[in-house]
């Protein structure tokens, strides 16, 4: 499968964090970012081969410095919900296939689906239903979901865990569960035998049964 094209309409904070996590050299053909601020080329092209354009999403001019037919990815990262709606709009009118928007406004992102936009992230709600998750797996855990026979456990770690500040390697759920999941609020990964839980962080446990938490919490 072709390495993707991917333009970003936005070069702020999020933008940089994105390429920061993203290898762009082994996960992506071409990166382009677009940002009316002269000051963020050098950001940019420092976290890797990145191409980047001074101009403003509202000018349509700038879409035409780029071959939009051969971009396979879209994200409208800029501070303006009107303006990303307005850029995944664009992005549809050439068939970009993924476009993805950043949204604080629920009822554009709402628009953003019923008009088959993109895919609109709404980063207030994001936030608040991770911090719910976490506050309420912190105590006894959380089941959210069933996966055949077995259940996928969400477990928040506390300073008062017995497992906080060990290895996952050290961590023996015997047959009754299996980590398969780390996140430690930074990103979501596969986690390793010498990962370190700290107090924060969230498992999530594939087990039979809820017993299994008893081994994590105490």
């Amino acid at each position: 499968m072709a390495r993707p094209r991917i333009l970003i309409i936005g070069g702020g904070k999020v933008a940089e964090h994105l390429l920061t996590l993203f290898n762009i050299h082994e996960e992506a053909e071409e990166v382009i970012v677009v940002d009316k601020d002269p000051r963020r080329r050098s950001i940019f092209e420092k976290i890797g081969d990145v191409l980047v354009l001074e101009g403003d999403a509202t000018d349509i001019g700038i879409y035409n410095e780029i071959n939009m037919k051969d971009i396979t990815a879209i994200l409208a990262l800029t501070n303006s919900d009107e303006v990303n709606l307005m850029v995944l709009a664009i992005a549809k009118s050439f068939d970009i296939p993924i476009r993805i928007g950043r949204f604080t406004d629920s009822k554009i992102a709402e628009l953003v689906s019923s008009l088959g936009l993109g895919i609109p992230i709404v980063q207030p709600v994001v936030v608040a239903n991770i911090i719910a998750q976490m506050i309420s797996s912190i105590s006894n855990g959380k089941v959210i979901g069933n996966i055949g026979e077995d259940k996928m456990l969400m477990v928040s770690i506390s300073e008062a865990d017995p497992v906080a500040e060990s290895s996952i390697g050290n961590i023996d759920l015997g047959e009754d569960g299996k980590i398969i999941l780390l996140f430690d609020g930074l990103k979501l990964k596969i986690p390793e035998p010498s990962d370190i839980l700290k107090p924060g962080n969230i498992l999530f446990i594939l087990a039979r049964n809820e017993e299994v938490i008893r081994k994590i919490k105490g």
